[in-house]
């Protein structure tokens, strides 16, 4: 059965809270598999080093994203319209929180 908040307010903070754990596990789950490629001496330091480089580059990417104001990021999370679809089944909006049409984030 879906979870139903009953403020606007706190469905969008559920929202953003879960939908920036997803992204940050996008950004952190291919360094740890680096990680443990390294560990296990698949990959030299150097090969590390690049991995570092990039989930740096990807984590001040999401930090800047993530600094936007809630409304944008509300509607910007809808056109990520395959996990969106998932999380609003079994988070449903309360009265007061109007999505965007399914024809302008597909």
């Amino acid at each position: 059965m879906a979870k139903k908040p009953s403020l606007p307010r706190e469905w969008e903070r559920a929202l953003v809270d879960d939908y920036y754990d997803r992204r940050w596990r996008e950004v952190l789950h291919p360094l740890y598999r680096t990680f443990q490629r390294w560990a296990e001496g698949e990959i030299s330091h150097a090969d590390m080093d690049h991995e570092l480089y990039q989930t740096n580059k990807r984590a001040r990417e999401l930090y800047s994203l993530f600094n936007q104001s809630k409304p944008f990021l509300v509607r910007l999370i809808q056109f990520d319209a395959d996990w969106f679809e998932g999380w609003v089944s079994a988070h449903l909006p309360p009265a007061g929180v109007e999505l965007l049409p399914k024809s302008v984030t597909r």
